[in-house]
């Protein structure tokens, strides 16, 4: 026989549907069993066929499944099969007239005669209509024979043609390369497949791809692309004259054309996921200084002719595949004569970058920037979710207007001493409370120091000696104006509040296989929201509806609570203390005993979550037998708790309106938190901001308001319903207080009998603020390499995730090597983790942090005097700014006030002056030498990763790469050692003051 149809499929229900079948519909009178032949599809983002019948004995089933599969959803598709009953080894598969391979399961292929019976011939769906077998898409031309159609006849039922990529010249920019991602390819190793559905278009600089802009939904979240998919980018390049090497390096199988002609295509990536490979050592020989193929890319060298005129050269590449990660390598296009080194291609004669270790590393920094660039442009352009919030922000607005207004205190009846010490409202309410407490306001910190302790709260790292400078070049009584704007503006932003909220939301990602309470890399959700200043209560809203990406940076990544026996419960537990000041830690397991929180309050908001009832797991009750105490187990094992909001006191009942579907429990639970009626939720909001700014907030507990008697609650409320009618305007509520009289005074000691805000607590570095702000003054970069050890990509995308390059220390996560295998450790990452993890941060967070551990210990003295970071400091190599400054033609007391400036942001005084000329005289005249700028020779970087890791030169090559991080950066050899060691020691003497680490 022989069966044949055209097929559209558009559905990926991961089973096997039926294109049409004999037997097997359920009817009454038949067996349920009684497939006497059919033809299926069957699989998930891709589909293969499949033929399946029963034997005439009724004892098995026999099945053929093809090992090719066709596209969902990138249009028609001509299958066939053709068998001989009774013949073994006669059956034979086709996909677009081309035969294919397959094998038979089940039972086999036995060549045993089928079922024959009455049954009805069903088209596109079996088993009574059942939605799992169901065809979803279209299906046209279905025949049978009783015969078999020879492979030719089969054959010329399809005709194709490969699709090239075509470019409309005119489209093609004059300076760029148009980069264009296409979706709805075949997950497969193979060029054969139909022209693609255009998504989106970009233009970048040079023919390199190290990532593709992401994808965002309607309200600029993150969410996955199509698993594959095809980058193709074109440019207008002129190829010099003469014979030519083009080198085309690529992670996945890539094709170049130049004038529309293919030049070559590189292989497919086929590396195996499994940790037994070798490590190969790098090649180096295509040219002089090349930077030598990463692990996991492919390359090709092709000889071409140039003569000297601008061509069109196109570049694709099939990006993915498997169930692999969508990574890029290091993929791109270069050019070199026969004997030189290769540069990248690109329209722009200033970016033909040489593909050379000392050029690319820089280059692909910028690259990293580049592509946040074009994200945040993108999420701009496509936020249609910005209509609904101005609706909503304009009827919080309305809503707060028709409160019952708060008085802001007179304070011109006050003393001298309070109406100067007022520059906003602000001010206003502190001070009338200073002055009925009689406690006079500090003094206010000069013009540096304010600079500082703002850089240090909006940025997360000291300001830059060229902040400083223009800083100083403005009005007096306009400059801290000036630099709260320049601040609030500068990304920085962002990257200073990740951490602090990774911290309050848990999240708790994993560098390699995931395992207990694990999230998703939500950080990067939380990053983009902030560089968008998204308002506030959309930021939450997004949150808790849990939507874009899991994997790559997405709201869903919050969702994700791995080997958690109740994951919504957990969630739950974290969205209450974060945001509303609820501790619901005790109400997992069961009736709080010091809050009036039952556990059906957690888990009736964890099942507003989950859409739907959700069970008590065994592991959420205490176990009964015992005396009687004051913990209390309601709740059963295994009972069912239905979605439900318990919080009735906390907000007034929100505009249904504002609901996009009144049947989603879970946006039903985004509302009631976030509405301009709840305003728990903006109180919590303003006193964590208001505690990281001043040091002591309204309600101390920043995450447990079951007693919160706030200190100063006019001012409180005040600010909280300025927030709201700013639109949850996040950095208006940071400019009103960093603009008051009372944050830009000196710290005062908190009492144990309360706290007057006469000045803002004193308050040390958090750990990202005191590496970041190392790295500002020494300008060097971090170097702590890709945290990945999934470096070729060959893992399933469930077991790895990449977290980049960090340029911020916020990017750091946890290492993760309980393995203890030398191989899987990252030792350029290791001294930042250590550091970091000495001042208090940690990368694995099971449960959310509220405030860090504050206490000083010994190790922290100990890690900047003596750790690898702040050996990296003080060594004056030749990519330190502190050698730059010192082989300048200064004299020393100039040398030491621009060392101050950098370091501690002041300039030093009369008596330091005189200790650092001391310290810096001998040797000082004759301190420069001609000398070369040092550079080391290569090091075995990039040559390990999971699929090697077992390889015991895996092991060696790690541990000589911790050996050379712990000697440090290599000294400058244009100083003499004895002064270079002389400046060393001053250096480190301003890092280990107790200035540095503290705020001013």
């Amino acid at each position: 026989m022989t069966i044949e149809a055209w097929v559209s499929p558009q559905h990926r229900n991961g089973s096997y549907i039926y294109i049409i079948g004999k037997g097997r519909t359920h009817r009454a009178g038949f067996s349920p069993d009684n497939q006497n032949w059919s033809l299926r599809l069957c699989g998930s983002d891709s589909v293969g066929i499949s033929f399946l019948y029963r034997d005439a004995d009724n004892a098995s089933y026999h099945r053929w499944d093809s090992e090719k599969t066709i596209a969902v959803g990138d249009g028609w598709h001509h299958v066939a099969i053709t068998y001989v009953f009774g013949e073994k080894g006669s059956l034979h598969g086709y996909i677009d007239g081309q035969p294919v391979k397959g094998a038979w399961d089940m039972g086999g292929d036995t060549g045993a005669a089928p079922l024959v019976d009455d049954d009805q011939v069903w088209i596109g769906s079996a088993m009574g209509g059942s939605p799992g077998s169901s065809f979803h898409g279209q299906i046209d031309e279905v025949a049978l024979y009783r015969n078999v159609l020879s492979a030719d006849a089969i054959k010329k039922r399809f005709r194709y043609e490969a699709p090239k990529p075509t470019f409309d010249v005119a489209q093609l920019p004059v300076d760029a390369v148009r980069v264009e991602l296409y979706e709805g390819i075949p997950n497969r190793k193979s060029w054969d497949f139909r022209q693609p559905r255009f998504i989106e278009a970009y233009e970048i600089p040079t023919f390199a791809f190290l990532d593709a802009r992401q994808k965002y939904n309607g309200d600029s979240v993150r969410i996955d692309r199509p698993n594959p998919y095809l980058l193709r980018a074109a440019g207008r390049v002129t190829l010099p004259d003469g014979e030519q090497r083009l080198l085309v390096r690529s992670r996945n199988s890539a094709r170049v054309y130049i004038d529309g002609e293919l030049i070559g295509q590189t292989p497919f990536h086929n590396i195996s996921g499994s940790a037994h490979g070798r490590v190969v050592d790098p090649d180096r020989s295509l040219a002089p200084n090349i930077r030598p193929l990463q692990r996991g890319d492919q390359e090709k060298v092709f000889t071409i002719t140039g003569d000297g005129g601008e061509h069109i050269v196109a570049f694709e590449m099939i990006v993915g595949g498997g169930n692999r990660r969508q990574t890029f390598g290091e993929s791109s296009v270069s050019v070199a004569t026969p004997d030189g080194d290769f540069h990248l291609l690109s329209p722009r004669d200033e970016m033909q970058i040489a593909v050379t270790d000392e050029a690319w590393l820089p280059f692909a920094a910028e690259q990293r920037q580049m592509y946040r660039e074009l994200n945040f442009r993108r999420r701009a352009e496509i936020d249609e979710a910005k209509p609904y919030w101005d609706k909503r922000h304009a009827h919080a607005k309305k809503y707060v207007a028709g409160l019952e207004a708060i008085e802001v205190p007179a304070v011109n009846k006050l003393a001298d001493p309070y109406q100067k010490a007022t520059r906003n409202d602000v001010d206003n309410f502190l001070n009338v409370a200073l002055a009925d407490a009689e406690e006079l306001p500090s003094q206010p910190i000069d013009d540096l120091a304010f600079l500082r302790r703002l850089s240090l709260d909006i940025v997360g790292q000291i300001p830059t000696p060229e902040l400083i400078a223009q800083y100083q070049k403005q009005p007096a009584g306009e400059r801290r104006a000036w630099a709260i704007n320049r601040l609030l503006a500068d990304d920085g932003w962002a990257d200073h509040w990740v951490g602090y909220w990774q911290d309050a939301l848990a999240e708790n990602p994993n560098i390699v296989n995931p395992t207990l309470n694990n999230t998703g890399p939500f950080r990067w959700f939380l990053y983009e929201a902030f560089q968008d200043n998204k308002p506030f209560d959309r930021l939450v809203t997004e949150l808790v509806m849990m939507e874009g990406s899991s994997r790559l940076g997405g709201a869903a990544g919050f969702s994700v609570a791995s080997q958690n026996d109740s994951p919504m419960a957990a969630k739950a537990f974290v969205l209450g203390q974060a945001f509303l000041g609820v501790q619901m830690k005790c109400a997992r397991c069961h009736d709080a005993p010091y809050h009036d929180i039952a556990q059906a309050d957690l888990f009736g908001m964890g099942a507003m979550l989950n859409r739907s009832q959700i069970s008590v797991p065994k592991s959420s009750t205490v176990p009964g037998g015992g005396r009687e105490g004051i913990v209390k187990s309601v709740l059963k094992p295994g009972e069912k708790i239905t979605p439900h909001w318990a919080f009735e006191q906390l907000t007034e009942s929100p505009d249904a309106a504002y609901l996009n579907d009144a049947d989603d429990t879970r946006e039903e639970l985004a509302l009631l938190m976030t509405a301009p009626e709840n305003k728990r939720f903006a109180e919590v909001i303003v006193n964590r901001v208001w505690k990281r700014l001043m040091g002591v907030g309204f309600v101390e507990m920043v995450d447990d308001w079951e007693t919160a008697d706030p200190t100063h609650p006019e001012l409180l409320a005040y600010l909280s319903r300025d927030f709201v009618a700013h639109g949850y305007d996040l950095k208006h509520l940071t400019r009103q207080i960093v603009s008051s009289d009372a944050y830009q005074r000196s710290t005062v000691q908190p009492s144990p009998f309360g706290f007057n805000y006469a000045g803002p607590a004193p308050r040390r570095m958090t750990a990202e603020q005191i590496v970041d702000s190392l790295f500002v003054a020494c300008e060097k970069p971090l170097d702590a390499g890709p945290l990945n050890i999934d470096l070729d990509g060959s893992r399933e995308q469930s077991n790895s995730t990449d977290f980049g390059v960090p340029s911020r220390a916020w990017e750091f996560i946890s290492l993760s090597n309980e393995r203890d295998r030398p191989s899987l450790a990252k030792p350029f990452a290791a001294p930042f983790v250590t550091t970091m993890e000495s001042f208090g941060w940690t990368g694995a967070r099971q449960n959310p942090i509220a405030e860090r551990e504050k206490e000083a210990n010994v190790l922290q003295p100990a890690i900047l005097a003596n750790g690898d970071l702040g050996e990296r400091f003080t060594r004056l190599s030749d990519d330190s700014v502190f050698t730059a400054l010192a082989l300048e033609d200064v004299k020393i007391d100039d040398l030491t006030r621009r060392i101050f400036l950098r370091v501690l942001t002041r300039e030093p005084d009369a008596e330091e002056l005189a200790i650092f000329r001391e310290l810096l005289t001998p040797g000082f005249e004759n301190r420069r030498v001609d000398a070369p700028i040092t550079k080391r020779g290569p090091l075995p970087r990039g040559l390990v990763s999971w699929t090697n890791h077992l390889d015991p030169r895996a092991n060696e090559i790690v541990v000589e790469l911790e050996h050379i991080v712990h000697e440090g950066d290599l000294p400058t050899q244009r100083l003499t050692p004895e002064w270079r060691t002389r400046m060393e020691d001053a250096l480190w003497a301003l890092m280990n003051t107790p200035e540095f680490v503290f705020l001013p």
